[in-house]
């Protein structure tokens, strides 16, 4: 029996056909077994062994590692044959190249529909993560989309691939401590951090950041958004997601994110918390209030009346700014694309964006440390 999240099934049926609906349910009760027995395998030893150990890991030192490390290694080693790296880093340089612009779609386009999901956000809520500090939870999530990004980052001993690989571990140690809470309704939400929202979350980073950008007003290319799924696939394989729900084109990931949309239930009050949490994020950081009123309308543009309304996203004099905004960008980026190394100097531009934001978040200090599974269990 599916979880009581996965709602509208008549209507999804008839639209998607029930056979993806039924396979789409099944991944609400699927996790990644060997991400979970690495983090098991860890959380049983003193920290500092714990050090070592990863260290060896992302090294590809196997030799070293405990039965259930080596064959997480060889897992995460196991470079599908479809993975282009050509096409992954001319994905990631559109990412980098486009800045801030690119920023504000990750932002207040993927991570404000995330929050959306009124089962899926459970364990961001029951961590508190990202009302308590949610700067720093900000700097680390830019921090792995540019290291990801950047030019060979998702090579076997490239950063990218380091992040990814760090990220699906501390998943797995949130899924491991969450399935052990008694305040973990299985019922209600199915396996915590499952396949079903580690799906969403690759599109989430690709196939939504790519429409942010085009409601910016950036011309993306058929070509160029193919190629940001393309690493984004990459990504998601590294992370654990289940290779039947890694878009390859356009059309797959429409669908995928259309069964995920379509099956669950209206933003709930940890999806308005964590929004409001992250609207309220630049005010700690010192920005003046007209630049809070834009980030809001611009997040009212970027997830749609419906969801704005759900979400209890303020009206305000700004909400004629995401035009104004198109209407500059437009021209701007004809002119980038035409000139003569416009593409380079943008590129510049927006890499020093990149550093930035990870400075100002600080994730230039993170490490992406794995939480204590302990820490789950007392919530």
């Amino acid at each position: 029996m599916s979880p009581k999240r996965f709602v509208n099934l008549d209507a999804a049926n008839e639209k998607y056909g029930r056979h993806r609906v039924t396979r789409m349910g099944h991944f609400l009760e699927q996790g990644d077994p060997l991400a979970d027995a690495a983090v098991i395998e860890l959380a049983a030893r003193p920290k500092p062994e714990q050090d070592v150990l990863m260290q060896a890991l992302l090294d590809g030192d196997v030799s070293t590692l405990p039965p259930a490390l080596q064959a997480f290694e060889a897992a995460v080693s196991a470079t599908p044959m479809w993975v282009d790296r050509t096409r992954g880093d001319k994905g990631g340089e559109l990412l980098l190249r486009h800045g801030l612009l690119s920023g504000l779609s990750l932002a207040f386009k993927s991570l404000a529909i995330g929050y959306c999901s009124p089962a899926g956000n459970k364990p961001l809520a029951f961590s508190a993560r990202l009302t308590e500090d949610t700067s720093r939870r900000l700097g680390e999530t830019a921090k792995f989309v540019e290291a990801v990004s950047l030019p060979r980052g998702m090579e076997r001993h490239g950063d990218g691939f380091a992040a990814t690989v760090k990220v699906r571990l501390m998943h797995a140690r949130v899924r491991v401590g969450l399935s052990r809470s008694p305040k973990w309704s299985h019922a209600d939400w199915g396996l915590p951090i499952n396949q079903y929202d580690m799906a969403g979350t690759i599109l989430l980073f690709s196939l939504l950041l790519v429409d942010g950008l085009r409601q910016l007003g950036v011309a993306v290319s058929k070509e160029e958004e193919t190629d940001v799924l393309h690493l984004w696939r990459h990504v998601g394989a590294v992370m654990g997601v289940d290779h039947e729900l890694l878009a390859a084109t356009r059309e797959e990931a429409d669908t995928i994110w259309g069964l995920i949309q379509d099956t669950q239930a209206p933003p709930d009050d940890d999806s308005r918390r964590l929004t409001h949490a992250l609207l309220d994020s630049a005010k700690a950081r010192g920005a003046p209030e007209p630049y809070v009123s834009f980030t809001a309308a611009l997040c009212r543009h970027f997830v749609g009346a419906r969801l704005a309304d759900a979400l209890h996203l303020p009206k305000n004099a700004w909400v004629i700014a995401p035009a104004v905004v198109r209407t500059v960008i437009r021209p701007i980026e004809l002119a980038i694309r035409a000139l003569p190394g416009g593409r380079g100097a943008a590129l510049k531009v927006g890499m020093l964006y990149w550093k930035r934001t990870t400075e100002v978040g600080q994730g230039h200090l993170t490490n992406f440390p794995l939480p204590s599974v302990e820490r789950f269990e007392a919530r």
